[in-house]
């Protein structure tokens, strides 16, 4: 490590605590970790934050970020300002600042999409003066997922002015003075919405942040491929840190059959009492993880993907097996046709008692406490929404006749070139189609309509305008599978394309089901575009 200014005195580094994490009646912080984390901030930061005689470091001390946020700040550090810190003391500063200056779960509920590295999220209920003013830049979740006061947003406007000289220059060709109401009206707006203090931190700090230790039950979903149930085992490691143990098998949720079984090990950290970040390798493949647990440590939901394609990957909830976590997790399908036998799979913990669906024969193929398998066969009569049970728990379950429309999701997608000999990979986007029948009204898009869950479709990609059309997209962008994954075109000048241009396109996306004697159509809007240089872990 290079010390950029001379430790203090241990008297200075245990004086006091952050000015924005008043030390609650019982600390999840020890004061070991505490003062361990105050020396590496005086170790790599006081040369250019200076401490006061409270403790506290100029900057610093009065922000609230998430491990993300953090890492990200320090990264900055080493790029622009010259930071040289070891890997492993990064990692320890991280972990220090996310557990003593870091968000409670209810402020980043709003926000994970962004957090999980969720592909083709759009972000909603974005203030239109807070849009216009820092999400054309970056997501708005970037400016959300911190907190100051109205003078610390203030600096780190002056931060951006100074960091990037043309950046007043660039916002001045646009509709407002960026500089004036940046300074004012915006940061008097975020300080009101994101300020430093609050009772959600306050309380959280106050909270028992729980040990993740032991065994528990996963499902997920795989989009294109299906759905999965297995377990996860973690042992303590110390200093918040686990060993995970994986065992995961996946059920295509259009036709029930069992696919790849996935197993391997893993490593995860648990910041601020919630923020789970894991690796693993499973059937030799690095994934990682982006889960939240649940205040009382007891479930978890995010995301597990691949190491190298944050865009291919699924979603999570896991439940720890104990007494108090009992019932359904997850039915694959969730959805059975009427005069049909269909085999149905069923996850959950603790699961027990009888298992019945009105209006429908069930014979049960397999059980156990965790997955059950069960074939049902529904009457002609019982269609609509229904449920299906065990023992006292249920679950959604929708019984038809035959699909009345289809959707593709996500209605708008995004993929990117790559490859051809360059360090950037493509990046894919991947489509579902989604059935659904009218419902009692017998109208499409009302609350009534039942969704059928995936289906079997056709797929394939055309021209999305006759700009497109006149540039050939179609021919050149990429191509779609039969689980609607679109892999984009290699990168680079295309000397076979109008202007040699790159192999971007403007596309839809349309699936095809054949509903008996009717074939369904749905579309999509996909943009394949170029590669994406700097991928930050907030954009």
């Amino acid at each position: 490590m290079k010390f950029i200014a001379p430790i203090l005195s241990i008297l200075l580094l245990t004086a006091g605590l952050s000015a924005c994490s008043e030390a609650p009646k019982k600390s999840n912080v020890s004061e070991a970790e505490k003062v361990a984390g105050r020396t590496l901030v005086s170790d790599n930061c006081s040369g250019c934050h200076m401490e006061a005689e409270d403790g506290t470091f100029s900057r610093i001390s009065f922000i609230r970020k998430t491990p993300e946020g953090w890492d990200m700040n320090i990264a900055r550090m080493m790029i622009f300002h010259g930071l040289e810190i070891e890997p492993q003391d990064r990692r320890a500063l991280v972990k220090y600042l996310a557990d003593t200056q870091g968000l409670a779960p209810s402020e980043t509920a709003a926000h994970r999409d962004i957090l999980e590295r969720k592909h083709n999220v759009i972000e909603q209920g974005v203030d239109p003066d807070l849009a216009a003013m820092c999400a054309r830049c970056h997501t708005y979740a970037r400016v959300a997922l911190q907190r100051r006061d109205k003078a610390e947003w203030q600096n780190l406007v002056h931060m951006h002015l100074g960091q990037w000289a043309s950046i007043e220059y660039q916002m001045l060709a646009r509709e407002r003075d960026w500089r004036a109401d940046a300074l004012g009206p915006v940061a008097e707006k975020l300080g009101k919405l994101y300020p430093l203090k609050t009772t959600q931190w306050t309380d959280w700090q106050k909270a028992e942040w729980k040990d993740m230790s032991g065994s528990w039950y996963m499902v997920g979903h795989v989009p294109g491929i299906g759905d999965m149930g297995g377990s996860m085992t973690v042992k303590a490691a110390g200093e918040g840190k686990y060993q995970t143990a994986f065992n995961m098998i996946f059920t295509d949720d259009i036709t029930g059959a069992e696919g790849i079984n996935l197993t391997g090990m893993g490593k995860s950290i648990v910041h601020t009492g919630y923020e789970w970040r894991g690796t693993a390798t499973l059937n030799d493949v690095k994934y990682r993880q982006i889960w939240a647990a649940s205040p009382d440590g007891n479930r978890m939901t995010g995301r597990f993907f691949k190491k190298d394609h944050p865009e291919d990957g699924m979603t999570i909830t896991a439940w720890r097996n104990i007494p108090e976590n009992n019932g359904i997790m997850s039915i694959v399908p969730a959805a059975l046709k009427a005069g049909k036998a269909t085999e149905i799979v069923i996850s959950g913990l603790n699961l027990s008692g009888d298992i019945s669906i009105p209006g429908a024969e069930v014979t049960v193929k397999q059980a156990s406490d965790s997955r059950i398998v069960i074939s049902a066969l529904a009457l002609a009569g019982a269609t609509g929404p229904a449920k299906i049970t065990v023992g006292n728990d249920s679950a959604p379950l929708a019984i038809y006749l035959q699909v009345d429309y289809l959707k593709v999701t996500p209605e708008y997608g995004i993929s990117r070139v790559g490859g051809g000999g360059g360090p950037i990979p493509k990046v894919a986007a991947q489509f579902e189609a989604v059935g659904y029948t009218f419902g009692p009204d017998g109208k499409q898009g009302t609350d009534d309509d039942v969704n059928l869950g995936r289906l079997p479709v056709i797929w394939q990609v055309d021209n999305y305008s006759p700009a497109a059309a006149a540039m050939q997209d179609a021919k050149y962008a990429g191509h779609i599978t039969e689980n609607g994954t679109f892999i984009p075109a290699v990168a680079g000048p295309n000397p076979e394309r109008k202007y040699g241009t790159n192999n971007a396109g403007d596309l839809k996306v349309i699936a095809s089901y054949h509903n008996g004697t009717r074939t369904l159509t749905a579309e999509a809007h996909l943009i394949a575009t170029v590669q994406r240089w700097n991928n930050p872990p907030i954009m």
